[in-house]
């Protein structure tokens, strides 16, 4: 049995299956792409959330918060770098470059 075929096989009663032209990550096949602005949002929501709480629990305002919110904008910007390069690779590698 081969892993693609052209026609309807009544023997297996299913559908034909159809290379895609395109890689697209598992994540992104899901979603759609709108992982990675999300994940981006997330990070900084949740650096500024826990920027907050440290301030109010040492009464340190507003330094926790803009060192969090930093820090989250700086791994939200580095997991979209990361997800960029994959989506790079996977493009290359799918044209045969």
């Amino acid at each position: 049995m081969s892993e693609h075929h052209t026609g309807h096989d009544p023997e297996q009663g299913g559908e034909e299956e159809r290379p895609t032209s395109r890689w697209v990550p598992p994540n992104e096949a899901v979603t759609g792409g709108f992982s990675g602005g999300a994940d981006f949002i997330t990070y900084i929501v949740a650096g500024l959330l826990i920027g907050l709480l440290l301030d109010r629990l040492f009464g340190t305002s507003p330094w926790f918060t803009i060192i969090w919110s930093l820090g989250g904008f700086g791994v939200g910007f580095y997991r979209m770098w990361q997800r960029s390069a994959v989506l790079e690779e996977g493009e290359n590698r799918g044209h045969g470059v």
